[in-house]
């Protein structure tokens, strides 16, 4: 398999993941916040997720250099504590009983510094990439918007989420970026 076939498959992964992120949202407005439904969605997302978003810089890499590498390096990482906290609630006893302490803190804070810097960052790099659509940035920005809705346990979150990274899921899939002259196409 070559370089341009593994990021393609990476964007249908990258589709998969937000399809399963959306999922996190109706699973939330059915059953409640943190129901085993909700949680299930939540951490095969994280997962996929995790191991995906590289993609989102290989095919802007040329463009976006160290500092988009970087963002997209914090935002993985953010996933995967986020994972970690998801797979915390399936090994409690009473997953709706949040847990405290530290090392819960520190985690929440390592996600919260992690996820949102680096997407606020990875936003405006894409943006001037110019490499996707600018729908795509768009998209992030309307995530970014519906972190403070004031809607209780926000519940909606996840489905922007979601449809960010199906968005960019696509526009890989589906060889819809915009490439200039130092970039493949295929």
């Amino acid at each position: 398999m070559n370089e341009k076939q593994v990021i393609r498959w990476l964007g249908m992964l990258c589709l998969l993941a937000g399809i399963i992120r959306m999922g996190m949202t109706p699973s939330s407005l059915i059953w409640g916040t943190d129901s085993v439904q909700e949680l299930t969605f939540g951490l095969i997302a994280c997962i996929l997720m995790s191991a995906c978003t590289i993609v989102t810089y290989m095919v802007q890499s040329r463009e976006t250099g160290v500092i988009g590498f970087i963002t997209v390096l914090a935002i993985i990482i953010g996933n995967i504590v986020t994972t970690c906290m998801l797979w915390s609630s399936f090994a409690s006893i009473k997953p709706e009983i949040n847990p405290d302490g530290l090392f819960v803190v520190i985690s929440r804070t390592l996600t919260l510094i992690c996820f949102t810097g680096g997407t606020l960052v990875f936003t405006l790099l894409t943006y001037r990439a110019k490499v996707f659509p600018r729908w795509i940035p768009g998209l992030f920005v309307m995530m970014i918007a519906s972190m403070v809705l004031p809607v209780e346990d926000n519940k909606y979150f996840a489905f922007f989420w979601g449809l960010t990274y199906v968005g960019m899921g696509y526009t890989i899939w589906a060889n819809k970026l915009n490439h200039s002259e130092g970039t493949y196409k295929w």
